[in-house]
């Protein structure tokens, strides 16, 4: 019989494979950004950028959206919900191992409710990772339409 090689063990843990994946999406999105920055600054000798301060300005007097409409605690309670069902993990354990109630962690995982950074970081310990990376999924999510990031979300590709 044939002897397999044997493959050598990764150097990194899962959660550090994890944090290098996300940091090269957000660095790739880092460039991406540059790139229509620059794009834009060069189009400023062109033409008056009051019209597009304008329509920043109307798109963001309520306060409370992010960019396109998107509210910060229902990405939040998106990717809480999708950690959590991936882990095949219900609500009841979640809440049972942060001390945080059913009731709230519902209303926070269905983004009714702001969590205060200290129930952000509980729920993130209780799904076995930190606050940083609970924020960075967070922020990669926003970076995508809702379509896309609900699609991210169900196949599991964020974390990925």
């Amino acid at each position: 019989m044939a002897k397999l090689p044997e493959q050598e063990p990764s150097p990194l843990t899962p959660s550090q494979a994890t944090a290098v994946r996300l940091y090269r999406k957000q660095l790739d999105l880092a460039q991406q950004l540059r790139r229509q920055y620059e794009e834009r600054k060069s189009l400023a000798g062109r033409e008056s950028m009051r019209p597009m301060q304008k329509r920043l300005m109307r798109s963001s007097a309520n306060g409370a959206a992010i960019g396109n409409g998107i509210l910060f605690r229902e990405v939040l309670g998106e990717v809480i919900r999708s950690l959590r069902t991936e882990r095949k993990e219900t609500l009841h354990d979640i809440a049972e191992k942060t001390g945080v109630s059913l009731g709230y962690l519902s209303e926070v995982e269905r983004g009714k409710k702001e969590a205060s950074s200290e129930v952000m970081e509980s729920i993130s310990l209780a799904l076995g990772l930190r606050l940083s990376d609970t924020l960075r999924l967070v922020a990669t999510a926003l970076d995508l339409n809702e379509t896309d990031r609900r699609e991210v979300l169900k196949s599991g590709m964020l974390r990925k």
